[in-house]
């Protein structure tokens, strides 16, 4: 009797936290409660942001021509000098100092993290509308949440960028300089260093965006490093540099093209 009592009782807390966790509400009234999953968020399968994050369905989606006419046709949108914008870099929570330093000059920036969440919601679907419902909000991408979150602060435009620091060594053999994605090491005289990145600008009323890799600037190592400073921190500044020159003039480009 004690073993089918206790039986019943863990049955019974069961099911209470499978309903507690089941209750439908809108998102404002969602935020007010925090389930036991949002205390341990399993880990994210990638750090970086993926397309399907920034652009949704649209890259797996049947296009016709008449679409792609359709898009031709739509006004291209802008972003004024001074907008209120969301800066986020892939990868990482907080985009780099240096690249809020320049938006900074010529727009409101506020930031935010460039790391998915990719943990699902609890469903528990119990009609065919439920399903629906539950599909919906799954299907819902990255991009979708942030513009809302966007609207309420009444920013203007999403700004996401993908950065790759590379490393590329002259190839005597080939006669060209073979690139490989730097990994903290080392730099050498004769190293050249170029920093890649993919811009994606998204407009927050409307959903529609753009997206280019500005030109890269290749910084290459002629002197040998000095022996008075720590090899490391002569890494450091190299790398540093680079980035002040490429984001000055990355910022610049996307200013000219969308104010």
């Amino acid at each position: 009797m004690k073993k089918t009592a206790h039986t019943t009782i863990l049955l019974s807390l069961a099911a209470l936290f499978f309903l507690n966790g089941c209750t439908n509400s809108p998102i404002d009234d969602k935020k007010k409660g925090v389930t036991r999953a949002e205390h341990h968020p399993r880990p994210s399968l990638s750090a970086q942001l993926t397309d399907k994050d920034i652009f949704g369905n649209e890259t797996t989606l049947a296009v016709s021509e008449d679409d792609i006419q359709a898009a031709l046709e739509s006004d291209e949108f802008r972003v004024p000098v001074n907008s209120p914008v969301i800066l986020v870099q892939s990868g990482n929570r907080a985009p780099d100092v240096l690249m809020q330093q320049e938006m900074s000059k010529y727009y409101t920036v506020a930031t935010f993290s460039g790391i998915p969440d990719r943990q699902k919601p609890l469903s528990c679907n119990k009609n065919k509308d439920d399903e629906q419902e539950s599909g919906a909000a799954e299907n819902m991408n990255w991009m979708q949440a942030l513009r809302y979150v966007a609207a309420k602060g009444h920013q203007k435009a999403i700004i996401v960028y993908h950065d790759t620091l590379q490393a590329g060594k002259y190839n005597g053999a080939t006669k060209s300089v073979i690139w490989s994605d730097y990994k903290n090491e080392k730099l050498t005289d004769g190293t050249s260093l170029r920093y890649l990145v993919r811009f994606t600008l998204v407009d927050v009323a409307t959903g529609e965006w753009a997206t280019w890799s500005p030109v890269n600037h290749e910084y290459k190592v002629l002197s040998p490093l000095a022996d008075i400073q720590p090899a490391s921190d002569t890494t450091e500044e190299h790398i540093s540099e680079l980035k002040q020159k490429s984001y000055a003039a990355m910022v610049k480009d996307l200013v000219n093209r969308y104010q």
